[in-house]
Parts: structure tokens; sequence; C-alpha cells
């Protein structure tokens, strides 16, 4: 079995997910987008970025918490939504849940999950946010919405960014897609794939086989399978959203309001004048287009857009703890991430969810100590290193 304990960075958590996923899972959340460039370039931007460290300072242990709406959570940072992970693992999202309660961490939960937005929140009243994915049908959005405030969840994330749907290569190449299920031409390479990694195969197998989306099930005809619900859901969505229906949703959710998927300044400062609370910055992890910046680069021009009191996430790309530390310093109040939960929660459960949250804390402190700051809050501008100082 894999030693998720021996891992010593989120680097060793992805090669352990990568033995132990077939590589039509692998690949599909490693490339995102075409050639999976855009994944990579969120991943290597960071090491543009450079910090100075101040000494003599008293630092430790450093002072890690960060309050964001009003609740203190003991990292500036939190599991963002990734859609369909119970099929990387079964019960990754209650696993991730567990994790983010025990740590006092968000986990923002996919609109795609395969568990329940109820058994999620049950798991983790005071950590779970939303993610929504709109549907074409206002009613049935707003349904999903009132779920979400029945289910005791108070932040709404809605995710704006694919007016229609995303085009990875790896189904049409593996012959395994989510909705059309399997390309019989490709069933020897399959067959070869599942062969290769007999650990997930019998997991998968022994759970069920394909899980049903929870999240869309009520919505689907009675007795649909995990399939016909998946078409259900791929019938719906995504709407071409607009600021109206921002303004509709902002409407009839009286919980707190994020806006995810927006990279454009001008996109940022108006999401706050239609009523958000706040703007994650974010191209989905590179997979919405290759061609797109690293979100990191665009941290500073996203920050000048935010109103006085404004709040601003990032996601993409965050490997470490210290990237976590250069989005601070870059104008982020708070990060999310989603692969590197997703390899550790793919590679060990929840033992590798917990994992993959130990190394980041770990990481995270260290980085604080090193670069002399006491508090989150000390991580300002002024801690970037310019050659021109």
């Amino acid at each position: 079995m894999t030693n998720v304990s021996q891992a010593l960075n989120i680097e060793d958590l992805r090669k352990m997910a990568g033995r132990r996923l077939p590589s039509f899972l692998f690949d599909y959340a490693e490339y995102g987008h075409a050639d999976g460039a855009g994944v990579a370039r969120n991943v290597s931007a960071f090491d543009k970025y450079q910090m100075v460290s101040r000494a003599l300072v008293k630092c430790v242990p450093p002072e890690t918490g960060r309050t964001i709406f009003g609740k203190r959570y003991a990292m500036p940072f939190g599991v963002s939504a990734v859609g369909g992970i119970g099929v990387f693992r079964p019960g990754a999202e209650r696993f991730l849940a567990e994790v983010a309660r025990d740590f006092n961490i968000p986990f923002m939960l996919s609109g795609v999950s395969v568990e329940s937005i109820e058994t999620v929140a049950r798991i983790a009243p005071d950590n779970v946010w939303f993610q929504l994915y709109a549907s074409r049908d206002v009613a049935l959005t707003e349904r999903i919405i009132c779920r979400a405030g029945d289910a005791g969840v108070d932040v709404l994330v809605v995710s704006v960014d694919y007016p229609i749907q995303n085009q990875s290569e790896v189904p049409p190449r593996s012959g395994v897609t989510p909705v059309g299920g399997i390309n019989w031409q490709k069933l020897p390479a399959i067959f070869s794939d599942l062969a290769t990694h007999p650990r997930w195969f019998a997991d998968f197998l022994m759970s069920g086989g394909m899980p049903k989306m929870q999240s869309w099930s009520p919505y689907a005809p009675p007795g649909s399978s995990a399939k016909d619900v998946a078409k259900f859901y791929a019938s719906v969505w995504p709407p071409n959203l607009v600021w109206n229906d921002i303004e509709r949703i902002r409407s009839v959710w009286p919980g707190k309001l994020v806006i995810k998927g927006l990279m454009d300044p001008a996109d940022v400062a108006k999401a706050y004048d239609v009523g958000a609370d706040a703007v994650s910055l974010s191209n989905h992890g590179g997979n919405k287009l290759n061609i797109m910046p690293a979100t990191i680069d665009c941290l500073q021009a996203a920050r000048h857009a935010v109103p006085e009191g404004g709040t601003l996430f990032l996601d993409g790309g965050i490997r470490r703890g210290s990237d976590i530390m250069k989005a601070l310093a870059l104008g982020a109040d708070f990060c999310f991430l989603g692969r590197a939960f997703l390899y550790g929660v793919s590679a060990g459960g929840r033992n590798g969810a917990e994992r993959a949250m130990e190394i980041l804390s770990n990481e995270l402190s260290y980085t604080m100590a090193m670069l002399g700051c006491p508090e989150v809050d000390d991580v300002t501008p002024d801690r970037l290193f310019s050659s021109g100082a």
C-alpha cells in the first residue's frame, strides 16, 4: 500500500497518485485544457517571485490564522472545489470535509460532487462552502441555491468561467469520457490501463462502480443511473452566464457570495458592484484555456481593482506553503488549492488528504518563521524582492 506518511512535499503525493490512478483519470487531472500548458504555467509562474527576510524578529511559533467572512480559520488557505473527485477515490469528499473540519480550514464542495451537500455539511457544518454551477433552467438553479442554504451553508461560490463545456484532449485519446462512457474501439488499451493500476480498479469495483452525482441526482428523472444523472447534468449545464444572472443569484442568496473564475481587473471591480462579497481570481486551474496567463501574474492588477475592504482569493498552481506566502504578498487575502489535495486524497484517502494538509501547513509555518513574519498580516508587498531596489 502507498505510505503517504513518507511524502515530503506535494510533488511526492502527485507521484503516488500517478502510480495509483489509471492514466485516463490522472492525465485528465494533470493536463486541463489542450496540451496542459495552462496548468504548467500556473505552477512555474511562482518561481518568478522571491521574498526578502527580516531578522531578529520574534516569529516562532508564527500565527498562521486568518479571518474571512467573520470566521477565524487556522490557515490562510482552503480546499478548492474539484468536480467528481469521488471517482478518483471513493469517499474523497467526506475525507476532505473531515480534514477541513479537524484543521479548521474551508472546504469548497464542488457543484458536481459525488456526495450530497447535506452529507458533507453534516460532517463539517462550520467549514463547508458550496460551489454553484448554475443551470440553464433558472428555477433549477434557485432550487440548488436554496438546498445549499437549507443544508446550513453560508458561503456560495459561483463559478462563471465556462460559457461552453470545456474541451480536454484526454477523454478522446483514452477512450473514457464522464458522460459518453467507453469507446469500445479502445477497449484493449483501457483494460491495459486498468490492469496496471489494480488498487484503483479494485476500490472502484468494491464501491459499486461509477458513483452517482448526488449533487444533481434529485433533479434527474426518477430511477436514473449514474450515467443517466451525468447525461442530465450535461443537458442543463453550462449556461453562458452574464452579469444579470449574478444579480439574480445575489437576490436569492442571503449569505456570502463569491464569484470564482475572473481574471480581468474590470470584471473583478464589477463583481463587487453587483453584490459579491469576494472574488476568486482563477483560470480554473488551467482547465479553461491553455493560452491564459498564470493567476499569480494577474494578482497585483486584480488587487488594485478591489474596493477598500473587499476580499480577494486566488487559486491555481499552488504546490508549496511558500507559494501561499507569495500570493499573500502580491495581494491575495486567502488561497485555495485543488490539485494538491486531489493528489493527497487520491494517493491515500483520508490519510493522504491529511498528509497534504500537514505538508502545506508545515511549509507555511517554516516560511513565515524564516522570513521573519510573526503573523499572516505581516506578509505584505514590501516583503517581495525587487532587483531594482
